[in-house]
């Protein structure tokens, strides 16, 4: 058996080479698609939740990210504020049009707690759970996730794995029976990656869409870690992002706080509300470059 052949639901080989698709709250995910979901990594107050589900609207998003539950290195560090927010986050959502937002679990309880909020609140908005890099390899989760269908699932790669191991994380996803799942580029921890937080790994994303048949996602704000600006006056996190939309990425994950230096984790990292467009039109002529480079690829296989 090849590596390969270990992808036996994911996979692609002749005669199943069709990207996976899925729509999820009248929002289409495939290998073609592109989306940005942009948020808090972590919940804090009522207050910048709010401004930040009412930029993504005024900006014409439908999709966000928000943290309840935060695994930390340190456990004297936030860990997110759990089940208690999440009323009032789905709520917020719902009040500003957000279909989906991508959290993290930690644990097979929180999906259930997840469910019940929705359906406690009216389900104002959908729920896309995300597996942090952390638990990656914490197969019971995955198995959990895997098991239930009301969600669709982005799993992050494994920051101390192989690319790989990884993707038979998915597998293990897609072999309990949801197969709706969006596969996460994150960076690699390793001090070779220096100064940015982790080597960032965007490279892989035709890798992965060669592999599988899963859309792909990067996360620029865990590759590079901070808000520092090149020469040209471009934040490096928007020089990363686009590394990976050129290549053809479908989606970008990114942090963004109303006002970082008052965000609880991952401050140095996040954009503001007022980058929000910036960062917006940056990703489009980035998706652009990356359709002009399919259809010149096309002409030139005679396509």
């Amino acid at each position: 058996m090849t590596k390969t052949d270990e992808f036996r639901i994911l996979g692609r080989r002749p005669g199943n080479e069709q990207s996976i698709r899925f729509e999820y709250k009248g929002v289409a995910f495939d290998q073609d698609c592109f989306h940005v979901f942009a948020g808090l990594n972590a919940v804090d107050t009522r207050e910048f939740v709010e401004r930040t589900f009412a930029a993504l609207k005024e900006a014409g998003q439908q999709c966000a990210r928000m943290g309840a539950y935060k695994p930390r290195t340190s456990p004297y560090s936030f860990q997110g504020y759990g089940r208690q927010c999440l009323p009032w986050v789905f709520e917020l959502a719902g009040k500003h049009d957000i279909r989906i937002v991508a959290m993290e679990v930690t644990h097979d309880e929180h999906v259930d707690e997840i469910r019940q909020a929705l359906h406690m609140t009216g389900d104002p908005t959908g729920v896309m759970l995300q597996i942090g890099t952390r638990n990656t390899q914490n197969f019971e989760l995955l198995k959990t996730v895997g098991s239930q269908r009301d969600f669709p699932i982005l799993l992050k790669r494994g920051f101390g794995i192989t690319l790989h191991e990884s993707l038979l994380a998915a597998e293990y996803v897609a072999s309990e029976g949801n197969r709706d799942i969006v596969f996460c580029l994150r960076g690699m921890k390793t001090n070779f990656g220096d100064p940015h937080r982790n080597l960032v790994d965007f490279g892989h994303v035709p890798t992965v869409k060669r592999l599988t048949r899963m859309p792909v996602c990067v996360d620029p704000s865990h590759s590079v870690g901070t808000h520092d600006a090149s020469p040209d006056g471009i934040p490096e996190v928007f020089h990363v992002a686009a590394q990976g939309v050129i290549a053809g990425a479908n989606m970008a994950l990114v942090d963004m706080h109303p006002e970082p230096r008052r965000a609880l984790v991952d401050a140095a990292q996040a954009i503001t509300l007022e980058e929000l467009p910036w960062f917006l039109e940056d990703m489009a002529i980035a998706r652009e470059a990356f359709l002009v480079r399919r259809e010149a690829a096309a002409r030139h296989l005679g396509q």
